[in-house]
């Protein structure tokens, strides 16, 4: 947050201006109630009432010799209820590309961190991206490395660790892939190696693992229609003798449809199946599993109302755990001004936890948004004084 905070403070207080500066911010208030926060079975988990802020940004530049941007979002959650734990993350990305399509170097850096009841988690993650586009075949290679740290509780551990599990990662991305008109259709590998600060974790295992992780991936963008899907095949051997290795089909898709004929209707449709770490102790990794699917409708210009559903697995490898949970929600927006919206939401969610116990939790909540676009209102400002002349 600290991090968050200070880039925030950076832009505001007068960072260089660009001739083609875009700066975007926001700050949402949310207020109601939870019935389940920390989504627990039976009567131990009481339910009550919460208020969050969440502050989000995005700034950037862009000239001939290339472009920078920053992204940033952060977000707290309290409780009525002095026993449950206040809820806490952030997340910072800089970006900056120089080059053209003969060579295009990209550096992205991301830094995160989130706080919850059940999880603990710090990123930073260092990314390095050469492409180069040669008649519609792109050849590219990304370089990444980072260091991170995860705590988790579940519903059979209930405590966190004594320390977090530490560890660094590093990564090299090679493929290529053939553009032709709004299509891209490419293939790549991800070969990829961590290892873990300690030797031995708390429960005496060891976590150092290298993988490999070929991919073959599609794009499509058209005016109605944007479409992404891979499907790749982990392979991933573990230092210990006591942990699996691991061979899993893993997918990414994703599709958003803006129909010309009905232009205040919206779909978006998700389908992802990644590797997640984990502390689990007879678990290696947990294979994480989401379906979700989002509609909304203008039904004028200062009126949206959005329906969403979302199923949700992870499988604890070499074990028989599995946690699933399922979503349903439908909310509502309402411009109050050109920079301020009044919003509602109702969502349920049902799952079965790890232990076999069922929960089920429902969140009603209302929130106000206020957006910040000060290059916006100086253009307008500009246009304003040129009539006036």
């Amino acid at each position: 947050m600290k991090v968050f905070i200070a880039v925030v403070g950076i832009y505001l207080l007068g960072g260089p201006a660009f001739a083609e500066d875009d700066f975007l911010a926001s700050v949402r208030l949310r207020g109601g109630y939870d019935s389940n926060p920390q989504f627990g079975s039976g009567h131990g988990s009481p339910g009550s009432a919460f208020i969050a802020t969440d502050v989000a940004l995005a700034a950037g530049s862009k000239d001939d010799s290339g472009s920078w941007g920053v992204t940033a979002e952060g977000s707290t959650t309290r409780y009525a209820n002095p026993l449950l734990l206040p809820m806490t993350n952030g997340k910072v990305m800089l970006r900056g590309t120089t080059g053209n399509d003969e060579l295009r170097v990209t550096s992205t850096t991301t830094l995160s961190d989130f706080n919850s009841y059940n999880l603990r988690a710090s990123d930073l993650l260092q990314t390095v991206k050469l492409e180069s586009l040669q008649d519609k075949v792109k050849l590219f290679v990304t370089a990444e490395g980072g260091r991170s740290t995860l705590n988790q509780t579940n519903a059979i551990f209930e405590d966190f660790l004594p320390t977090p599990l530490s560890y660094w990662r590093g990564a090299i991305i090679p493929g290529v892939s053939v553009i032709r008109g709004k299509a891209e259709l490419g293939v790549s590998v991800n070969l990829s190696a961590r290892r873990y600060a300690e030797e031995l974790d708390v429960f005496g295992y060891r976590r150092d693992n290298e993988r490999v992780q070929p991919f073959v991936f599609a794009k499509y963008d058209a005016d109605e229609v944007t479409a992404f899907a891979s499907v790749s095949k982990l392979y991933g051997k573990w230092h210990d003798v006591d942990f699996s290795n691991v061979e899993r089909t893993l997918f990414d898709a994703s599709v958003s449809w803006r129909p010309a004929r009905w232009k205040t209707v919206t779909l978006d449709l998700n389908a992802t199946r990644r590797a997640g770490e984990t502390t689990f102790p007879v678990s290696p990794i947990t294979i994480d599993t989401l379906y979700s699917a989002k509609a909304g409708w203008q039904v004028d210009p200062k009126l949206l109302l959005t329906a969403a559903a979302g199923y949700a697995s992870i499988e604890y490898l070499d074990s028989p755990f599995r946690q699933t949970t399922t979503t349903f929600g439908v909310g509502m927006s309402r411009e109050i001004t050109k920079d301020i919206k009044w919003g509602m939401d109702l969502s349920r969610t049902t799952g079965t936890l790890i232990n076999g116990e069922r929960a089920n939790a429902i969140i009603v909540a209302s929130s106000l948004t206020k957006t910040f676009a000060p290059n916006e209102a100086r253009a307008k400002a500009e246009d304003k004084a040129k009539v006036a002349k």
